[in-house]
């Protein structure tokens, strides 16, 4: 990803869609946002890629000898993971970029919640780029979480124990009721609640 091509990237058009549109997730292949980004700013499509920085360690040799030096360089915020404005029909051209795995599917109701969250991302992003601000998708015994995908979709827990690698105990909230569960981790994607 060139940092200084993509640079500070808001756009306040992702929070404000127009009647036949609707604002999105899309999960797209790894290290492809830049493409994605690029084919949506060339075909029109208002989109949002949450930026960080990070330290990335450079080499240089120099008579013989290598040097090393950090060099700090904007990264996406959430790997595979941007937000674009689109209409209905704008699906299969998303699709066409190479670039998408898949649109995260949203309902009418979670649109606000969406555009508040972006709203708050873009603060994160702008605190982000000049203060030390530290990202932990990973979720921690004892933490709540949400199931995005998989067959609990939707549904929030809490992370009892990580027996092995792949088996996690937890306590989901379904109906007002705990229902306790063990979960393969590589079958449903959770992120802290």
């Amino acid at each position: 990803m060139n940092e200084e091509h993509y640079g500070f990237n808001f756009n306040e058009g992702i929070c404000q869609p127009a009647d036949d549109e609707i604002v999105r997730v899309v999960y797209t292949h790894p290290n492809r946002e830049g493409r994605l980004y690029d084919y949506c700013k060339a075909h029109g499509i208002v989109c949002y890629l949450p930026l960080k920085r990070v330290w990335k360690p450079m080499a240089q040799s120099h008579g013989g000898k290598v040097y090393q030096y950090p060099k700090e360089v904007l990264r996406p915020m959430f790997p595979n993971y941007m937000f674009v404005r689109m209409a209905a029909e704008q699906r299969t051209l998303l699709f066409s970029s190479n670039a998408v795995i898949r649109i995260l599917r949203d309902t009418e109701q979670n649109q606000a919640r969406l555009l508040n969250e972006i709203r708050i991302v873009h603060q994160i992003e702008t605190i982000a780029m000049t203060e030390e601000v530290s990202f932990n998708a990973e979720v921690q015994e004892g933490s709540r979480f949400l199931v995005e995908s998989g067959p609990w979709q939707g549904i929030y827990g809490w992370l009892k124990k990580k027996k092995k690698t792949f088996v996690w105990q937890v306590e989901l909230e379904c109906v007002n009721t705990i229902v306790q569960a063990t979960i393969d981790p590589s079958k449903c994607k959770m992120i802290p609640a």
